[in-house]
């Protein structure tokens, strides 16, 4: 199988916030429930750029960096629970757009690997060098 390729998870996700926005305002006529969706996935599309920065510079390199482990990894954490909870809080947002929004990377990365699946078997085999 091809490896996953994360600008891939992260371009499907941005396509699917787009869309996903466009969809939502198209068949809601509401900006709330517009506004709950595109926050939601923004968020997710930061978490999961973050997360994948923090695990380059951290797990990848020769040395595992501590640093990155025990403290940019929780903060980033933290701030991303304190994010969605003043956003609950303090939002008008409605809760099914908002969680569907959140799930949105999830979708990302069945989508990339359903595309996988479906491409032919010669340029399959092209990607992955047998």
């Amino acid at each position: 199988m091809k490896e996953i390729k994360l600008t891939d998870i992260e371009l499907i996700n941005v396509v699917i916030l787009i869309l996903g926005s466009i969809v939502t305002i198209v068949i809601m006529r509401d900006f709330k429930h517009v506004f709950s969706f595109a926050v939601a996935s923004a968020i997710m599309t930061l978490n999961f750029r973050l997360l994948r920065k923090i695990i380059e510079d951290g797990f990848l390199k020769s040395t595992i960096n501590k640093k990155d482990l025990f403290i940019k990894l929780p903060l980033k954490f933290l701030a991303l629970i304190a994010l969605v909870v003043i956003i609950i809080i303090y939002g008008d947002i409605d809760v099914t757009f908002f969680l569907i929004g959140l799930s949105t990377v999830f979708l990302s990365i069945i989508i990339n690997q359903v595309s996988i699946f479906f491409r032919p078997a010669t340029k399959r085999s092209q990607n992955n060098g047998t």
